[in-house]
């Protein structure tokens, strides 16, 4: 009965941690970031800051993953993104940068 109580305790231990982490979303080939992963704060707008974080963290993990960086050299620069220049990005124009960046990744694979 005791080692039952420390077997079970022992495996709480160990998955509780586990079970807390947020589900990850899986990132195959060719899969796009959302505009939450980009929204650091969740105030429905990126700053520059919150852009290149996200940006930066997203290649970290990919090269740490040994994965390839397909589209990083016509990644947008944020002031590009910014098509109405206030300094933020909304959903819309990341969601049409988005758009524009993976039809560009398609045409250049059909090659």
């Amino acid at each position: 009965m005791k080692l039952t109580l420390v077997a079970t305790l022992a495996v709480l231990f160990i998955a509780l941690p586990v079970a807390a982490q947020p589900f990850a979303r899986p990132m195959g080939p060719g899969s796009m970031p959302t505009f939450a992963d980009f929204d650091g704060d969740g105030d429905g707008r990126i700053t520059e800051q919150e852009f290149v974080d996200a940006r930066s963290q997203r290649i970290t993990e990919r090269a740490t993953e040994g994965r390839a960086m397909r589209g990083l050299s016509e990644a947008g620069d944020f002031k590009d993104i910014d098509t109405n220049g206030d300094g933020n990005l909304s959903r819309e124009e990341l969601d049409a940068y988005l758009s524009r960046h993976g039809q560009n990744r398609r045409a250049q694979s059909a090659l």
